[in-house]
């Protein structure tokens, strides 16, 4: 978590934990965190578990680092790149987690699309974002050598 607060303030936005139960907060189509841009503010709840957290505040912070600004006015399609922008951003800070525990750079055909997803909890709306990061890495891989 130490490595998220240190993004958060290198991206210049502050997360605020909260509880919606007690804070009366009513939240549209179970929202699990919200980026403010003109606040720079990421609220999370509370009542998520560590992995869930990490993955909703690196969302958030995708939005951040992108610039969105999620007005209202936005079409539906701008909002949905936005939101494939701000998932592929968490994605590749999930992968590069994942790739820091091996004690090597693991060649293509190591990797395990399902084992990657299974460790952070990506369900299968992400699974296009996740081959498309791991394709890069393989082209990567194959001009390093």
């Amino acid at each position: 978590m130490s490595k998220l607060r240190e993004l958060s303030r290198e991206l210049g936005a502050e997360i605020i934990y909260f509880i919606p139960s007690e804070n009366d907060v009513v939240l549209i189509d179970d929202i699990k965190g919200l980026y403010l841009p003109e606040y720079d503010i990421i609220y999370i709840r509370d009542d998520l578990t560590i992995i869930e957290q990490e993955n909703v505040i690196l969302h958030e912070l995708g939005h951040c680092y992108c610039g969105h600004t999620h007005y209202n006015c936005h079409s539906k399609m701008f909002g949905s790149k936005q939101e494939a922008q701000a998932d592929r951003f968490m994605v590749v800070h999930r992968f590069n987690e994942w790739l820091s525990k091996w004690d090597f750079a693991p060649e293509p055909n190591e990797i395990n699309i399902s084992q990657f997803m299974d460790a952070y909890e990506l369900n299968n709306k992400l699974k296009w974002i996740c081959e498309s990061v791991i394709e890069e890495y393989t082209a990567e891989y194959h001009e390093a050598i």
